[in-house]
């Protein structure tokens, strides 16, 4: 046996004497005492440890078998995931149009702007027997729609969408449908017609609270859209499923996101809309004080990912519909351009077009996409992240892009995969709440997230070394915290986590 060459390994932030680890291949994770941590890094068996505890760490994928190459499994699951003809992906753009003039739209610099062009039926037509004529072998077929905004193409959407959704039926294959729109027409009546059609998962944007949303996210002629489209979603909760809700914020309304999640919960739609930090297109290009670095952009997105218990592995799919990574995925335009990267749509890198019996013809960028593969990239080959980023956006290499995943830093990372494995140790035992009830309180998130700072961190730093439940309620009287006995047992978990270990 030997140790995973993805095991991500720290000091456990609220005890020296532990460790924590991540398994990146697994999505695994464990809270260990010194002796088990060296062991998973040496598989030294003169240890002691114990082949029960053993069978445990090859479970969680923290050690293999000797003759088991972890990297050569993950580039085969890429290959094998990327050429399954199992599952066909189309992303469809009705119209460039726009209702919103967003300040940082990317598609401002695309003639795409200034085409008005709705889809036509001839387009409608080929698309549909395009389609028909790749279902053998197809399992499922899922459409997304992309634009400009879809829904100002929405006649488009309803025809075309629900014929799709008619063939998918027809030939007895599974069938999903999202959309990628701004929410200002995301009335509930066209929710409802949306998800008469199969639409129910959304991608949608706000940018902060109200006051800096309306800064950013505007009307043509410079009005608000906040209430507007906030008042859609919570009208429209019975038509969909879930709203991936990209938070598009800078260094000056970074608390608007927060205040945003409590805004979520408050409406009763957290197991429904999902809030993220968006990925801006600029990351400081001009230096000034608001703008995110990449490096301090990764680690606000993913410490406000783990706020919500979302992960490495989910958070690094969540803000992509990615078609490189499937070859027989495509996009299709208005016009009949075939794209790859949504990012390339309107004046970008055409990789084809449909002709009129719905055959398609294919340049030589669809190819230069086809044989693209991360996992040959000398620098992913290396990376502990490459099973759950499989060499992260394709687009923003090709920009020249650093990986955000290495731009976070190794202080970053302790405190982040810190926090991810204390809270899924904590879901296990179902805890959510605060410590304290009386004089001062302590949110549990803002305990594991590190955010405790003064006399409420000097309480936690003296606390790690208490053994009992009377003296740590004593020590939080000393420090003005009223801790029950409920809320100590959970600390003392915490800072002796026995019970939270693997």
């Amino acid at each position: 046996m030997k140790p995973s060459r993805y095991n991500i390994v720290y000091p456990y932030q609220f005890n020296k004497d532990y460790t924590v680890v991540y398994n990146t291949f697994k999505d695994s994770v464990g809270i260990l005492t010194t002796r088990e941590a060296e062991f998973i890094k040496t598989c030294d068996r003169s240890l002691g440890i114990h082949y029960t505890k053993i069978d445990d760490f090859k479970k969680k994928g923290f050690i293999v078998d000797e003759n088991t190459n972890e990297l050569a499994i993950v580039k085969v699951d890429y290959l094998k995931s990327k050429f399954d003809k199992r599952l066909l992906s189309v992303v469809i753009v009705p119209t460039y149009q726009c209702n919103l003039d967003c300040t940082y739209c990317y598609e401002k610099l695309s003639y795409s702007t200034e085409d008005h062009t709705i889809m036509s039926k001839h387009v409608q037509d080929t698309i549909y027997e395009g389609i028909k004529s790749r279902l053998h072998g197809v399992e499922k077929l899922a459409v997304f729609w992309h634009g400009g905004e879809p829904l100002l193409a929405l006649d488009v959407v309803l025809e075309l969408g629900g014929r799709l959704q008619g063939l998918a039926k027809e030939k007895g294959i599974a069938f999903s449908s999202g959309m990628s729109t701004n929410g200002y027409l995301f009335t509930e009546d066209t929710a409802k017609k949306l998800y008469q059609i199969g639409i129910t998962h959304y991608k949608m944007s706000i940018d902060g609270c109200r006051e800096n949303h309306n800064i950013k996210k505007r009307q043509k002629d410079g009005g608000p859209t906040y209430d507007i489209i906030l008042n859609n979603i919570v009208k429209s909760a019975d038509y969909f499923d879930e709203i991936d809700l990209r938070l598009n914020v800078d260094k000056e309304d970074i608390s608007d996101a927060y205040e945003m999640m409590s805004l979520i919960e408050e409406k009763g739609l957290e197991n429904k809309v999902i809030p993220r930090l968006g990925k801006p297109q600029y990351f400081a290009a001009e230096e000034n004080d608001l703008n995110f670095t990449k490096e301090e952009y990764m680690y606000e997105a993913i410490h406000y990912s783990l706020h919500q218990g979302v992960g490495p592995k989910k958070f690094s799919r969540k803000d992509c519909f990615c078609l490189i990574h499937q070859l027989y995925g495509i996009i299709v335009d208005g016009h009949g351009n075939l794209f790859k990267c949504i990012s390339d749509t309107g004046d970008g890198q055409i990789c084809g077009s449909l002709k009129n019996d719905g055959t398609v013809e294919l340049n030589k960028n669809f190819y230069e996409h086809g044989i693209y593969n991360p996992t040959s990239i000398p620098a992913c080959e290396e990376c502990k992240f490459l099973p759950i980023c499989y060499g992260e956006c394709g687009f923003d290499r090709n920009s020249e892009n650093p990986c955000t995943y290495q731009e976070v830093g190794d202080e970053n990372w302790s405190s982040l995969i810190n926090a991810y494995v204390v809270k899924r140790m904590l879901n296990r035992l179902k805890v959510r709440g605060m410590l304290g009830k009386e004089e001062e309180t302590i949110s549990i998130d803002d305990l594991i997230m590190g955010k405790l700072e003064g006399r409420m961190n000097e309480f936690i730093s003296k606390a790690s070394d208490i053994y009992r439940l009377d003296n740590l309620i004593a020590l939080g009287r000393k420090y003005g915290v009223a801790l029950s006995e409920e809320d100590a047992a959970l600390l003392m978990q915490l800072m002796q986590p026995t019970e939270l270990i693997l």
